[in-house]
């Protein structure tokens, strides 16, 4: 469906400029108020929330011409990823803590969170640039 091909270049992009802010704060000043506008709690339960519903049905939906499952494949595991980080930082703020699977998802999401978030804006762009590609 056309509508998930949308939240999903939506989410991968905004994902992946929240997961660089770090980054791409240092270059552009303005960056700023927008990471800081989206830092709540509310947001980051509702981006996460997008974020997953995207992935997911990144998975499930399919164009006509694309092979199922694969075809956008790794748009879906960068809004699955997107949403396990936003989910884990929602969990931390909550709780305090993260343990098991949980913590250990968020200490390698974080390590490499500028590295991802570049890469999630480049696959948002590619899945823009070429729809029909197999994986983008």
């Amino acid at each position: 469906m056309v509508q998930f091909y949308v939240l999903s270049i939506l989410v991968n992009l905004l994902g992946g400029f929240l997961l660089a802010g770090d980054v791409i704060s240092k270059k552009i000043s303005t960056f700023d108020l927008c990471h800081k506008i989206l830092k709540s709690e509310t947001y980051t339960l509702i981006f996460a929330v997008i974020a997953a519903v995207a992935g997911i049905f990144k998975i499930i939906s399919v164009f006509e011409g694309d092979l199922y499952i694969i075809g956008d494949l790794l748009p879906a595991v960068a809004s699955l990823t997107i949403a396990a980080y936003f989910f884990c930082k929602y969990l931390l703020e909550k709780k305090g803590v993260l343990e098991g699977t949980l913590g250990s998802i968020d200490l390698f999401i974080e390590k490499y969170k500028s590295l991802i978030g570049i890469a999630c804006m480049v696959i948002a762009f590619m899945h823009f640039l070429f729809p029909r590609v197999l994986f983008l």
